[in-house]
């Protein structure tokens, strides 16, 4: 024996529904855990700070996001800085290891027209 109309019985399980859905829908991607690629990608400026680069060419390169300069140090020890250098670019430069300097800073730093000056 049904005492319950049918239309109660359906608007009863709907908000059953809704009350499981809200909270799953809640766990987006933010609780994923968070990869090294994205770590990279995320990363932005060394407040001019030297970081080691992994190339065949150069040593080491920091950029400053608030003056947007970049330095970079070759393996022979000449130390360029470069004015005006774009977040993306540096960002393209570090990602670019092991061939930062022919696949982003050859292209985009030189040939690109990035003023530049020699400091050491």
């Amino acid at each position: 024996m049904n005492l319950v109309p049918i239309g109660i019985k359906r608007k009863v399980i709907t908000g059953f529904a809704l009350l499981i859905v809200i909270p799953l829908s809640a766990c987006g991607s933010s609780s994923l855990p968070v990869t090294e690629s994205q770590q990279t990608t995320n990363f932005v400026g060394t407040e001019g700070e030297l970081i080691p680069i992994q190339s065949d060419n150069v040593r080491a390169a920091g950029y400053d996001e608030a003056s947007m300069v970049m330095t970079v140090q070759f393996d022979n020890g000449a130390l360029y800085e470069y004015y005006g250098v774009p977040a993306d670019l540096w960002t393209s430069f570090v990602a670019a290891q092991p061939h930062p300097w022919s696949q982003v800073g050859y292209p985009r730093l030189v040939k690109g027209g990035i003023p530049y000056k020699r400091i050491g």
